[in-house]
């Protein structure tokens, strides 16, 4: 089996979209280096990225993944495929897979699409997947909530009967590399502390995490917000470094992916808001990467109540808040340790199935399927 993998990442750097992909990468990669040499051979791994990347970056290492420089993907994925006759080509982003298949449809047999997000209210974007999904083979979304979402709305288009929507439209969650080292710990006899992290948006409520821990050192006077972001979005930077001088706020800048899980566990308690005022309420959108991040980690983590959260931790589950306030009374309820061991041990459980080798095996099973039944025809 030869796959090209593609992504329009711009560089490196320790946030979802980037470590999604890599993390992708590096399960395919485990398993093909468990296969038997000879059935090893069978395999071709290559990545074309607009950078380039160098094997060990951000601690991802590879065997059998072949990365490759490009200025335009889109056209040096045709060119490679002429050369190496790809059995499939995966590509990770809407503009360079819609003109993939407008330069060379015949290739629609081959792509892999991975949906990141989508708006059923704007006609320009649906415009597009609707034409990335006519001409590929198999489209991913990345939540349950979202992939039915858009089968309904193909469904209601009649166009594709519901046996061909169930094959063509799969899921592809997004996932955590596990720790193979010791397991972290958090230090004896410190406070609990909460912990944000990543890209700094004013949707994922800075303001009402840094409210919640002015409420919460008025009886609790050691606790800390530790802040740990890759970027903050242009438009809200003046108002988030202000968030982030707030007595109690500690600004960790960016760090490395390790470094982010060593600190969750020695926080106690997850942070991750999310206000999404938008129409469309899209579910793609509607959990971050961080609540997976915790829940693999056994770190109780406060969130929102919005669908992909719903769907990740249970209509019952007790730690959904809405407010500041709602975030300072379930801190102090966690101080118990016998209820924080609890509700460890619950988001845990829930957080296997997102360990990246066992999500990537759904991933995997599609692949083999998809490559026999070409193989048939």
């Amino acid at each position: 089996m030869r796959i090209c993998f593609s992504c329009n990442l711009i560089d490196f750097k320790p946030k979802g979209n980037v470590l999604q992909f890599f993390i992708l990468l590096r399960s395919v990669d485990r398993i093909v280096a468990k296969l038997g040499a000879s059935e090893r051979k069978r395999y071709v791994l290559d990545c074309v990225l607009p950078f380039q990347f160098r094997n060990g970056t951000g601690g991802f290492t590879f065997e059998h993944v072949r990365f490759h420089k490009s200025d335009q993907l889109v056209d040096d994925i045709i060119a490679r495929d002429e050369k190496h006759k790809y059995d499939f080509l995966f590509i990770r982003g809407r503009n360079e897979a819609f003109h993939l298949v407008e330069k060379k449809p015949a290739l629609g047999k081959k792509l892999l699409y991975l949906a990141v997000q989508y708006n059923l209210q704007d006609p320009y974007i649906m415009g597009r997947l609707d034409r990335i999904f006519q001409h590929s083979r198999v489209v991913f979304f990345q939540t349950e909530p979202n992939a039915e979402r858009y089968r309904r709305y193909q469904l209601g288009k009649a166009k594709y009967s519901n046996q061909e929507l169930q094959r063509k439209i799969q899921v592809l969650p997004q996932f955590v590399e596990p720790h193979a080292g010791e397991p972290f710990t958090r230090p004896s006899g410190e406070p609990l502390h909460l912990i944000w992290a990543g890209v700094i948006r004013p949707r994922y409520g800075l303001a009402v995490a840094t409210k919640a821990v002015t409420l919460i050192r008025k009886k609790f006077p050691k606790t800390k917000l530790n802040v740990l972001y890759p970027s903050i979005v242009g438009s809200y930077q003046k108002t988030a470094r202000r968030l982030l001088r707030t007595p109690g706020v500690v600004d960790h800048g960016q760090k490395s992916m390790w470094t982010t899980k060593k600190m969750i566990v020695q926080s106690g308690i997850g942070i991750a808001l999310l206000y999404d005022n938008t129409l469309d309420q899209n579910p793609s959108h509607s959990y971050l990467s961080r609540i997976i991040e915790c829940m693999a980690l056994g770190v109780p983590v406060l969130t929102t109540r919005t669908i992909g959260n719903l769907a990740l931790l249970g209509e019952k589950y007790p730690l959904f808040v809405e407010d500041a306030h709602d975030i300072a009374f379930h801190y102090e309820k966690l101080c118990d340790p016998a209820y924080h061991q609890e509700m460890s041990q619950y988001v845990r459980s829930r957080g296997e199935r997102f360990l990246a080798d066992n999500a990537v095996q759904a991933f995997w099973h599609v692949l083999q399927n998809e490559y026999r039944h070409r193989k048939r025809k």
